[in-house]
C-alpha cells in the first residue's frame, strides 16, 4: 500500500481478552508451557500432579485466566476427578496454558479477513491460515518429545485451530508491506480490515520467543 498498514492510527489497542472483534488474542510462552506440561506429564507419580495442577489453574481468580478458560470447550474437574487418565490430556495441555499467556491485540473481522485476502494475491489456505491459525498440535509436535506427542495425538486429532509462529507473522507483514493502491481498486472495502490484521501481527512480533494464540467467542 501506499501508506504503510498501521501509520497514523493513534488509538490505544485495548489488550482485554474479548474486548473486541470475533476472537480474543493472547502471546504464549511455548516454550515455557511446554517445558512444565512435559515435565508433569513425566512425573514418576504418574497423571496425578498434571491434573491437580490442571485444577489449580481452572480454580485461579485471576481475571484474564477466566476469561481464557470461559471460552474453552473442556470437561472440568467434576469429570476430570472420575477419570486421572490420558483421556483429559488435551484438557490439562490447554488450561494449562492459562499461565502462559499475555493478552494482545485480536483480529477485529477474522472471517472477512479469511474471505478478503485471495482477492489480494493470498492463496485460500495461507488466508484460512492466517484468520484461524495453525492446528494446536502442531504447535505441541514443535516442542513434545515424540513419546508425549504420541499420547496426546489419539485424544488431540484435529480440528483445535489457534496459533501462528512468528515466521507465519513476518511473512504475512511483508506480504502486507508489498501491496499497493492498486491492489484495493475494486476492493476498498478491504483496507481497514488488512490495516487492522497488520496492527495485530505487527504487534504480536514484538514478543519474538512468543507465539500468537487466537480462540473465537
Amino acid at each position: 500500500m501506499a501508506t504503510e498498514p498501521g501509520h497514523g492510527v493513534t488509538e490505544e489497542p485495548n489488550l482485554r481478552a474479548g474486548a473486541l472483534g470475533e476472537t480474543s488474542s493472547w502471546m504464549l510462552d511455548a516454550i515455557g508451557f511446554h517445558h512444565e506440561f512435559e515435565a508433569l506429564l513425566d512425573a514418576p507419580n504418574g497423571l496425578v500432579p498434571l491434573r491437580d495442577r490442571a485444577v489449580a489453574v481452572w480454580d485461579s481468580r485471576d481475571q484474564l485466566t477466566r476469561e481464557y478458560l470461559g471460552l474453552l470447550s473442556v470437561a472440568g474437574p467434576d469429570e476430570w476427578s472420575y477419570a486421572c487418565d490420558d483421556s483429559n490430556l488435551v484438557d490439562w495441555y490447554r488450561v494449562l496454558m492459562a499461565p502462559h499467556l499475555t493478552p494482545t491485540r485480536s483480529l477485529r473481522a477474522p472471517a472477512t479477513l479469511r474471505r478478503g485476502l485471495p482477492a489480494l494475491g493470498w492463496h485460500a489456505t495461507e488466508a484460512r491460515r492466517l484468520a484461524r491459525g495453525r492446528e494446536l498440535l502442531t504447535l505441541a509436535e514443535r516442542h513434545l518429545a515424540s513419546s508425549s506427542i504420541e499420547r496426546l495425538l489419539p485424544r488431540f486429532g484435529w480440528g483445535h485451530k489457534g496459533w501462528l509462529s512468528q515466521e507465519d507473522l513476518a511473512s504475512a507483514i511483508t506480504k502486507m508491506r508489498s501491496l499497493d493502491r492498486q491492489s484495493f481498486r475494486d476492493c476498498q472495502d478491504l483496507v481497514p480490515v488488512i490495516e487492522d490484521a497488520f496492527e495485530v501481527f505487527e504487534s504480536a512480533t514484538r514478543k519474538p520467543d512468543h507465539v500468537l494464540l487466537t480462540l473465537p467467542h
